[in-house]
């Protein structure tokens, strides 16, 4: 055996432990190390905040932050794109590290608050037939979530890189509705043996929305701000809003039907593009009446989440195996501090804004 510390059964007895340890640590040495210091936006705090390093073979390691601001990672050898990920904080993410054995990398990051990513309004409602790449949505800015910083439920290692699970949305505003348009890769796509509040355990879309400004220290769901809509990317797609509501989406009692507001075709054997419109109207309140919609300038917070079923398990019984998040935090679906902050404006920023992490 080529690399091993294999001996014959004669010669073992005479080589005694102390090889073996030299064996152990040799092994040991075949890696490398990132570590340094994070520093916090003012008025911030360093809680919940972690540091994801992700290889050029698709090796994710997640790794999180010290309350004095520091971290470590040891990793195996390869190039890396490393980010540091907070709450409602941002900082640019770092590309092209190649790290060797036993190299040991010092990589600092100084969050700033995270600028609220900007949703444009439409000029009118957006057909169902215009898709994220149509004229409708030229003006808005993209958001991608193809990395391993976005990988927050399932073995990141095992994730294998976009191939198993990505996407790229973008989002427009009209008096009428949300419009969601969707490029997602999955390898094993339109699977989702779910219904109703369990459509997350497949293939499907989760949106988490909020209607008033981000608030770091709302950790629960608001009856009259918060929501969650799952949509299930099966043969028969489905859709129902969490939170408060425990529902399929409905306009004074009447179920809207997903139909009426989805769309979706295959590009190709991984690839299907979809539409999606949220209208005010399926987002109740507490008082059961739907919200209006927001006025320029507003400030709002949102995440989008994929979830994907478990490419190597039966069709028929597969259940969720991976979840991709916008966010790149897990708990957003029933913790809103996780979410990002928006603002609904009325034309596209001269710079396109940070979409990742």
């Amino acid at each position: 055996m080529k690399g091993s510390c294999l001996r014959p059964a004669a010669m073992r007895w005479q080589i005694g432990s102390a090889l073996l340890l030299l064996c152990v640590a040799g092994q040991a040495m075949a890696a490398a190390t990132i570590s340094g210091t994070v520093k916090p936006a003012d008025n911030n705090d360093l809680s919940d905040s972690v540091v994801v390093a992700t290889s050029d073979t698709f090796k994710v390691y997640r790794v999180t932050v010290g309350d004095d601001g520091t971290y470590t990672a040891d990793v195996d050898p390869g190039t890396y794109t490393i980010v540091a990920l907070g709450k409602n904080q941002e900082t640019p993410i770092v590309k092209d590290k190649v790290l060797k054995d036993g190299d040991k990398l010092t990589q600092d990051f100084a969050f700033k608050a995270a600028t609220p990513f900007p949703i444009v309004k439409a000029a009118a409602p957006i057909p169902l037939t215009d898709d994220i790449d149509s004229a409708s949505f030229q003006d808005a800015p993209e958001i991608q979530i193809n990395g391993g910083q976005n990988v927050v439920v399932g073995d990141p290692n095992a994730w294998g890189g976009p191939d198993t699970v990505s996407g790229r949305f973008k989002i427009k505003w009209s008096d009428q509705a949300l419009h969601l348009a969707a490029d997602v890769t999955y390898m094993t796509p339109r699977v989702n043996n779910q219904t109703e509040g369990n459509l997350w355990n497949g293939n499907a879309l989760e949106f988490d929305f909020q209607n008033d400004p981000y608030d770091p220290t709302r950790t629960s769901y608001d009856a009259d701000h918060n929501w969650q809509l799952v949509v299930g990317l099966g043969d028969s797609p489905d859709w129902w809003l969490h939170g408060a509501l425990q529902a399929h989406p409905a306009v004074n009692g009447t179920d809207e039907g997903l139909l009426k507001h989805f769309a979706i075709q295959d590009k190709g054997e991984h690839e299907q593009r979809f539409r999606l419109d949220v209208p005010w109207a399926v987002l109740l309140d507490s008082t059961g009446k739907g919200i209006s919609p927001p006025k320029e300038g507003d400030m709002a917070a949102m995440d989008v989440v994929l979830d994907a079923s478990d490419p190597a398990a039966d069709r028929t019984t597969a259940a969720r195996l991976f979840q991709v998040a916008w966010s790149g935090f897990e708990p957003s679906h029933g913790n809103p501090s996780f979410e990002r902050p928006i603002q609904f404006v009325t034309q596209a920023p001269s710079t396109t804004p940070t979409a990742g992490p």
